[in-house]
């Protein structure tokens, strides 16, 4: 469920991030920005999920399984992100070098 959750996220942001950047809107380093942004956020919500459904599910458990879910995710997130930073000040760089 766990990887499951984390690709529909990378799929979700990374779909968005190079539509907006094919039309011109947001360019891909800024879309790097944001997603560093909110990728803790969506991982210690995600967490935070984890724990509730683990803590119904198992009273009795200590629950780390739902703070390594949620590391997890915020991380391969944040890795994303900075991929998606590097790829976009690369790009810029070279549509410099290219118009002069």
């Amino acid at each position: 469920m766990i990887l499951f959750i984390f690709l529909a996220l990378i799929l979700l942001l990374d779909g968005a991030a190079i539509y907006f950047h094919s039309t011109g809107k947001i360019a891909l380093w800024l879309s790097g920005i944001v997603m560093g942004v909110l990728a803790p956020i969506l991982g210690y919500s995600l967490g935070f999920v984890f724990l509730q459904l683990s803590r119904t599910f198992d009273p009795t458990s200590t629950h780390e399984g739902a703070g390594y879910a949620g590391a997890f995710i915020v991380l391969g997130l944040l890795a994303n992100a900075m991929i998606f930073f590097i790829i976009g000040i690369i790009i810029k760089i070279v549509h410099y070098f290219k118009s002069k």
